[in-house]
């Protein structure tokens, strides 16, 4: 449990997400986070030099991918600072709040920005020595459709975790598109009165095209309209599975961040001083092997045992859902309200960046509780090898 890890309000920002080959795909995710960072802050009035430490979370490597920290921090105002590039699966951005709030709470770092993002487009292609191939003919690998598609140790791919946790719990073909239709009409909430909602955070970017033509991203691409019928007249992903096209993320590309501090320097810098906000506790855990849907489930328990709360404490819930099955699992064993649960959208609907993903959420979370008028809340998500990670934060 953090005693002392706190986020100024208004402290954070996040990009568009744009569907996988969008308005992003040709962009360097490093140099675009970077300006992202650098018209959050200017828009904050924060100065970059006030940071001792940086943190950033990737998944996809880009060009200069070796010295991609410190060259973010140089890109974003502050040459002096450097720090670790954290990438794990999904949920990357959990566990680098997690590695800040540690940092702050340990005395090492007083002011960490914690920075992450992600371009699935056009992921690199790998070519590996293989001395012992037919006439040392090296081994192929694509970033993204290879090294994501199968679990070395589970041995099948993320789908087929999905389908062995809706056998498991007898979730139907019913419960999957009322989910899914449930979880498209709260992302249309986030739409309301001129994206309200998503403008208290998301901001634009701009993408140079070509040499003469720059366009502005102001909100998410992608995004699928979801009806009863459409959804019903969609088929199974296999004979034997529950799962549609629709109960599925997308990949997509886009970057968020985070200011994480003490009390003191959120205060200095908040754009509400009455609001406080504050990383309570965390959580990791896996689940059974080839069951990673299940992965949120124990990794928010413990989450909630180190903050000293139960899931009835709860005002709001977010969780990093690739598939339908894990919000409908994750209700079912803990209880959770849907009315609290993935309120103003989720990754099902707007993508899955891999490294911002989790930040949104986390950002939507404290969005969700400032409206509602404080408390706790609660991130959750699983990652690759059945993995799950998860925090608390509470709005006061």
């Amino acid at each position: 449990m953090y005693q002392n890890v706190y986020i100024p309000y208004k402290g954070y920002w996040c990009s568009p997400f744009c569907r996988w080959q969008g308005s992003l795909q040709n962009q360097n995710a490093t140099e675009l986070a970077a300006a992202a960072a650098r018209r959050f802050l200017e828009l904050r009035g924060v100065p970059p030099d006030i940071f001792d430490g940086i943190v950033y979370g990737a998944t996809v490597p880009q060009p200069q991918w070796f010295f991609d920290v410190p060259y973010l921090a140089t890109l974003i105002g502050n040459p002096r600072i450097s720090g670790p590039r954290i990438s794990q699966a999904c949920a990357t951005s959990t566990v680098a709040l997690n590695y800040a709030a540690s940092a702050i709470e340990a005395g090492s770092n007083t002011s960490l920005l914690v920075v992450t993002a992600d371009r699935t487009s056009n992921g690199p292609n790998i070519i590996w020595p293989n001395p012992q191939g037919l006439g040392g003919k090296p081994h192929y690998e694509s970033w993204m459709v290879d090294g994501f598609n199968l679990d070395p140790v589970a041995d099948t791919s993320p789908l087929g975790t999905a389908n062995n946790v809706a056998r498991k719990h007898g979730i139907t073909r019913e419960e999957s598109d009322a989910l899914v239709l449930n979880r498209y009409n709260k992302y249309l909430d986030a739409l309301a009165e001129d994206r309200r909602f998503q403008k208290g955070y998301m901001l634009p970017l701009e993408v140079r095209v070509s040499r003469k033509e720059t366009i502005v991203v102001e909100e998410d691409e992608g995004i699928i309209p979801c009806t009863p019928e459409g959804l019903a007249a969609l088929k199974p992903v296999s004979p034997d599975s529950i799962l549609t096209y629709a109960a599925q993320t997308h990949p997509a590309d886009g970057n968020a961040g985070m200011i994480v501090t003490t009390k003191e320097r959120a205060d200095e810098i908040s754009a509400d001083r009455s609001v406080t906000v504050r990383i309570v506790s965390y959580g990791f855990a896996r689940a059974d092997k080839a069951y990673m849907p299940e992965a949120p489930i124990p990794a928010a328990m413990r989450a909630l045992e180190r903050a000293g709360i139960a899931v009835s404490d709860l005002v709001a819930v977010k969780t990093h859902n690739p598939f339908s099955v894990n919000d409908i699992v994750l209700r079912k064993e803990l209880g959770i309200d849907d009315r609290i649960f993935n309120n103003y959208g989720c990754s099902l609907i707007w993508g899955h960046p891999q490294g911002p993903t989790t930040m949104r959420l986390a950002i939507e979370l404290i969005e969700e509780l400032v409206l509602k008028g404080g408390g706790y809340g609660l991130v959750t998500g699983c990652a690759a090898g059945d993995s799950g990670a998860a925090l608390v934060i509470r709005v006061g």
